[in-house]
């Protein structure tokens, strides 16, 4: 078998280039440090429970609103929805435990999970009915939102329009825990440290980088088998569940009116955030405590708070716009002199990833491993871009799809992919008709498929990058990854993704880049750095995308010699690229297409030479 490994890249030693440790590196080596953290934190709130009345009222608002920033950076720092409802969902909250508690008689520890599932559902509902928009109109389709629930509570008598109602008494602690001060402070604060670990414990999963791949790369992500509209929806839910939460301990406070919960409120939780550093786990509460707290002890006046508030805003955004832990980390960073990744070596895990393959690719059937029959599509009423193709890809061999620009290669490689569904025709993987199926069916059936421009996500290493390739194969990872440090089962799934990830670098040749930001690295290795996260969960079919696009000499022989490791395995190749020469020396198979039709297929030898193909394509 011939050695995936050649020519080895220059090591990338580069000092201050990177970023954060890697997801899967923090989640495998976990410090005490996080157990610190929490202790502190408990006797910090012991002493706040003890302090004085005014103290304790300024500090449990502005934990409060840390839970509130730390839900709403989960949706905007992590996935990009960018929501001006978290107003209307905390009202919902406060107002719900209210009225249930004060005229229902309902127990407010009852009430804390009517809160938390009932906004949640309210927060799911949303979710599906605006992620049918994006950007903009999102955050304008939960402005409304907000509004709608703020003339609402004004407006209705049994939630005491303008004037607002009392809320209810939050129960006191028995005399024999009298030393621990006021309960509602340690109510609130628990509130936040449980949103905090939450939040931790995610950023902590391997599902965070899918998170951010749905966030930077959307393609990426649903190529990987991950369902980017469902994940939006399910992370919207997760945070109105917290802001249900905030609403719950707020109504403790004393009173609640419309004003507090009016669409400015949306407005400053958005601003506490970036203050504090969007995607970060300590910038949102940063954030929270000084907008919160600074007035109160300056004590400014309300317009000039406006003001301040305003250009710390704008200067944050043009200068700083990775917010207050962004400078403090940049500055550590500069301090310490940056940090200097040492070059890795490949250990045997491109054997390893190999033998894996070749396991995950025997139980399939003897059917072809893609079969397209009489394939039509087109988009709008135009000229059809394919029209009635028919091609087939043997199982363990490379297959070749060539044809000049516009012959229609891109859309055909999408559909195979399901990211488009044809209009007329048949797509069948391994046997099983999937062109009515999106691409997660395709990944359960074993396909993957690279781009032809690498759609990674440049915060991340290239081993994180890699690893969301792994997300089909990692069971229930979204559905864990709250929880994920304390599952001794995610814990054994974090080890094998970060091997796997790893071994997958290391087939494609560029292991030594692994813990290197992908923004940091060249081209070269963002491609391989592609291949390899479209070889990590040992497909056996994989669709390549012109994976030769800007590679040097010396890595298109490392792709060349990764092929025929791959077919050596027994993985099916569809390969999509422009260089004939390459395609002829290494495919057993080609298929030529030309304006949106196939001008010839079959061995390479025979369509090398087949005067149509040397008159559309070579143009002999």
């Amino acid at each position: 078998m011939s050695s995936s490994v050649t020519e080895p890249v220059e090591p990338p030693r580069v000092a201050g280039a990177r970023g954060p440790r890697g997801v899967v590196e923090r989640f495998v080596r976990p410090g005490p440090t996080t157990l610190v953290v929490v202790a502190a934190y408990l006797v910090a709130t012991l002493l706040l429970a003890n302090a004085s009345s005014y103290t304790q009222s300024l500090f449990t608002v502005a934990a409060v609103f840390g839970i509130l920033a730390v839900s709403l950076d989960l949706v905007a720092g992590v996935t990009g929805l960018y929501s001006l409802g978290h107003a209307g969902l905390f009202a919902l909250g406060a107002y719900g435990t209210t009225l249930l508690s004060n005229d229902h008689g309902w127990s407010i520890w009852l009430l804390l999970g009517v809160s938390v599932v009932g906004v949640g559902a309210v927060g799911l509902l949303i979710g599906i009915l605006s992620l049918r928009v994006s950007g903009l109109y999102f955050a304008i389709t939960t402005f409304i939102f907000t509004l709608l629930i703020a003339a609402l509570l004004a407006d209705l008598e049994f939630t005491g329009g303008l004037g607002g109602v009392i809320g209810p008494l939050f129960p006191e602690f028995s005399p024999s825990l009298e030393w621990a001060g006021s309960s509602l402070v340690w109510a609130t604060m628990l509130c936040l440290l449980v949103v905090a670990l939450i939040s931790l414990a995610i950023r902590r999963s391997p599902f965070y980088a899918v998170l951010l791949a749905v966030r930077d790369a959307e393609p990426f992500a649903a190529a990987a088998g991950a369902r980017p509209a469902l994940i939006k929806v399910a992370m919207f839910g997760l945070s109105a569940a917290m802001a249900g939460l905030a609403g719950w301990v707020f109504s403790f406070q004393g009173f609640i009116s419309p004003g507090q919960f009016s669409w400015t409120v949306s407005v400053n939780i958005l601003v506490m955030v970036i203050l504090g550093g969007m995607n970060s786990l300590t910038g949102p509460i940063i954030g929270a405590a000084f907008v919160s707290i600074f007035p109160a002890w300056v004590n400014i006046n309300p317009f000039w708070q406006e003001v301040l508030f305003g250009a710390l805003l704008l200067a944050v955004i043009v200068l700083a716009p990775r917010g207050f832990v962004g400078i403090v980390s940049a500055g550590v960073r500069r301090l310490l002199g940056g940090d200097e990744r040492p070059a890795g070596h490949d250990d045997g895990g491109a054997q390893r990833m190999l033998a894996r393959m070749r396991e995950s690719v025997a139980p399939r059937t003897d059917a072809p491993a893609i079969e397209c029959r009489d394939i039509v599509f087109s988009y709008g009423e135009g000229v059809r871009a394919l029209d009635g193709v028919d091609f087939t890809v043997a199982p363990g061999t490379v297959h070749g799809l060539i044809g000049p620009n516009g012959s229609g290669k891109s859309t055909l490689v999408d559909l195979i992919a399901g990211r488009l569904r044809p209009h007329a025709g048949t797509i069948a993987v391994h046997g099983q008709r999937l062109e009515r199926h999106r691409a997660p069916a395709r990944v359960r059936h074993g396909l993957m498929r690279t781009f032809q421009t690498a759609v990674l996500i440049d915060d991340l290493s290239c081993r994180d990058n890699v690893s969301v390739g792994l997300y089909s194969r990692t069971p229930r990872i979204g559905l864990r990854a709250p929880v994920w440090p304390l599952l001794p089962t995610a814990r054994r799934d974090g080890r094998r993704i970060a091997d796997r990830s790893r071994d997958a670098l290391a087939l494609s040749g560029v292991v030594e880049w692994s813990a290197v930001r992908v923004g940091d690295a060249p081209h070269g290795v963002e491609q391989l750095t592609q291949l390899a996260w479209a070889c990590a969960a040992g497909p056996s079919t994989l669709v390549l995308d012109e994976p030769l696009a800007g590679l040097s000499a010396g890595e298109t022989e490392r792709v060349k010699t990764l092929l025929a490791d791959l077919r050596e395995a027994g993985v099916s190749i569809l390969l999509i690229e422009h260089q004939p020469r390459f395609v002829f020396d290494i495919c057993d198979e080609v298929t030529v297409l030309n304006a949106g039709q196939v001008v010839a297929t079959g061995p390479a030898a025979e369509v090398r030479n087949d005067t149509r193909v040397r008159e559309v394509y070579l143009g002999q």
